[in-house]
């Protein structure tokens, strides 16, 4: 307790809060887009590389995740463990040996996903 607050106490009887710092209003959320339901589904899928459904992760392919962040989970593609981490010719050791093209394949995952949204919305 700082003196001058002391002294107003013991004098005045005044009780003097700390002013809480001032926080910036918060105008959305920056950073790259979100999207649990669409992870959960991409993990349904099965592997785009050899086409099983056993231990299928979803692994993000785009480049818009800035420094230290993982990219959006718009461009998350369907890879079992081994074509995306542990093979020598999988995607973070050596992408351009799968013969993927990777782009195409976000276009027409995120279109498909985009076509169950609007679907399910009908259903309702």
């Amino acid at each position: 307790m700082s003196l001058i607050r002391y002294l107003r106490y013991a004098v005045h009887g005044e009780t003097v809060h700390p002013r809480k710092p001032r926080r910036r209003p918060r105008i959305g959320r920056r950073g790259p887009v979100r999207d649990r339901k669409y992870l959960s589904w991409i993990r349904t899928l099965p592997c785009a590389a050899c086409g099983t459904t056993h231990q299928v992760e979803a692994a993000h392919t785009g480049s818009d995740g800035g420094m230290r962040q993982k990219a959006s989970d718009t461009t998350a593609v369907p890879l079992c463990h081994d074509c995306h981490q542990a093979h020598p010719v999988s995607y973070h050791r050596n992408r351009e040996a799968m013969g993927i093209d990777f782009a195409a394949l976000v276009a027409r995952l995120n279109d498909t996903y985009a076509g169950m949204a609007e679907y399910s919305r009908g259903q309702e």
